[in-house]
């Protein structure tokens, strides 16, 4: 089987060589005499220092990317930054403490503060107004002053934030104006027509619906006096004995032209404290604005061990009964026990929107109609629990449980020429990339933050000096243009000498036993 690699012109000697190495080491082995010797081939250690970076002040929570002015903002706890695409600060907004003569947006608006809330604002929601052609808005809301959120004009960042909050019309009972929650919010804000909706997905608990109350799940509309706003959806809540006991974190929120979607965990059986997690997506249409269209599937990721390998990357979307163009959800998963703790172990599946539509749709159908074996309905959390069948939407691993000892945290999807790339972070800071074939997606730069720092990552990888052999260097994707340079895995503009990336020279980089052990000679050739 070695003879193929070897039988070329000018390499008969060397071949010859090998073979006697090859059998030299493989007597020894056999006689107890020479150990094993395992050839690292990447180093998933080395560090890149020439990456650019952004110290924050403090551990960031959100950021958001315009990709017309070329900038980004970051929200941190007291304060939010806008940065350029060098990642050079060129202004900030302090947000707190509340009290402070530092913070910008404390004394705004006329809000009753009770002493014993915490003084420091989280930054709870950042984003970006879609109409930034007419509006060049960032939306600000925090965990301070009940969540009332702010206007920053980025155009003009120095002047004074515009605040979304009319005394007159809250009151501790009722207040449009407070949107988000201490505990988490996700917030998405879909353009309609001449109009800006914003669709908000609270976690909540007594707290946070009895005083300056906000909902589980609304939609608000900004008021043209850009001042607050209005109810255009009052929404839905945990049922108040459950907002205590039955905690729904949301995750993640985005929307299509016909729907927006958020993606919660929570557990299965809103009664039982110590029942599984879930995963959950819900659903609300862009244009109706109604409680009772509101939906939600459960999503499974699930591993069949027995299932047969998949051939090639390129049958990859036909093996996943997917489309070109189809919209889908990509997620990572983990195993979560009774009590909250995640286990190292991570799976990817991808899911078809449109099978989820179809899933849900047909879930709605099943419960209007009648059957002898039924199940709840769900929502249990929401309203009182009714009788229809029902079963989860599932997908299976596209790494066939192969992700052991490794935690995702993030998933992100990008495409160069016509291949498709998973960047996933990991729970030890990490970027794991991974080459795939799925749907073709934009691809950018992208930026990677971690606790105090934001990273600006080419999509394409950092480099290719993790590459230890030069076998494994130039079998490495094409895009990331890596080439052997004088015993090291580089691109070729870091190589100051010859670069190649057609073949490899022999070269002796080890010995791995001598035989016998008096010998004072030791031959190995290792072929790269």
């Amino acid at each position: 089987a070695i003879f193929p690699y070897f039988l070329v012109p000018g390499m008969i000697k060397w071949t010859a060589l090998l073979w006697i190495i090859l059998w030299i080491s493989q007597n020894a082995r056999g006689q107890g005499l020479c150990p094993n010797s395992v050839r690292q081939q990447v180093d998933f250690n080395i560090i890149y220092q020439n990456l650019t970076y952004y110290q924050a002040e403090k551990p960031i929570q959100n950021i958001a990317i315009n990709t017309e002015d070329k900038q980004i903002y970051i929200g941190s706890q007291n304060i939010i930054e806008g940065i350029d695409s060098h990642l050079q600060k060129i202004w900030e907004v302090k947000t707190g403490p509340i009290g402070s003569p530092d913070c910008q947006t404390c004394k705004l608006a006329d809000v009753e503060i009770d002493p014993s809330d915490p003084v420091d604002t989280d930054n709870e929601v950042l984003l970006i107004d879609p109409t930034a052609y007419l509006f060049p808005y960032l939306y600000v809301c925090g965990s301070t002053q009940h969540g009332i959120c702010y206007i920053i004009d980025y155009s003009q960042p120095l002047e004074k934030p515009q605040c979304l909050y009319k005394q007159w019309q809250n009151t501790q009972f009722i207040c449009p104006d407070c949107v988000a929650s201490p505990l988490g919010t996700r917030m998405i804000i879909v353009e309609q027509g001449a109009t800006s909706y914003f669709f908000v997905a609270n976690t909540v608990n007594d707290k946070v619906t009895e005083k300056y109350p906000r909902r589980s799940i609304s939609v608000l509309r900004p008021l043209s006096t850009e001042d607050g706003f209005e109810l255009v959806m009052s929404g839905f809540t945990v049922l108040p004995n459950l907002r205590q006991s039955y905690k729904i974190d949301y995750i993640y929120s985005f929307a299509t032209e016909d729907f927006v979607y958020f993606l919660s965990l929570q557990r299965e059986d809103a009664s039982k404290s110590n029942s599984p997690f879930r995963t959950h997506l819900g659903r609300l249409p862009v244009g109706i604005h109604e409680v009772w269209m509101y939906r939600e599937v459960v999503l499974e990721c699930r591993y069949v061990p027995k299932r047969r390998r998949r051939e090639t990357a390129s049958n990859l979307a036909k093996q996943l009964g997917l489309d070109v163009g189809e919209k889908v959800l990509y997620g990572v998963f983990a195993p979560v026990s009774e009590t909250g703790r995640i286990g190292k172990e991570s799976m990817l599946c991808v899911f078809s929107l449109k099978q989820a539509n179809q899933a849900i749709e047909e879930g709605v159908e099943s419960c209007c109609s009648t059957g002898t074996e039924q199940l709840s309905r769900g929502l249990c959390h929401f309203q009182m629990c009714e009788n229809c069948p029902h079963e989860p939407f599932y997908r299976l691993d596209v790494f066939n449980s192969e992700m052991k000892n490794v935690l995702f945290t993030s998933v992100l999807i990008t495409i160069h020429e016509q291949l498709t790339l998973g960047h996933f972070g990991t729970s030890d800071g990490r970027i794991l990339q991974v080459n795939t074939t799925f749907l073709p997606l934009l691809l950018f730069g992208f930026y990677l933050y971690m606790c105090l720092q934001l990273f600006k990552v080419p999509s394409t990888g950092p480099g290719c000096a993790h590459f230890v052999t030069c076998a494994k260097c130039l079998t490495a994707p094409v895009f990331m243009n890596c080439g052997w340079c004088s015993g090291v895995c580089s691109q070729k503009h870091e190589c100051s000498s010859q670069w190649s990336q057609d073949s490899c020279p022999p070269i002796i980089t080890e010995v791995l036993c001598c035989y016998p052990k008096s010998s004072h000679f030791c031959f190995v050739l290792f072929f790269y």
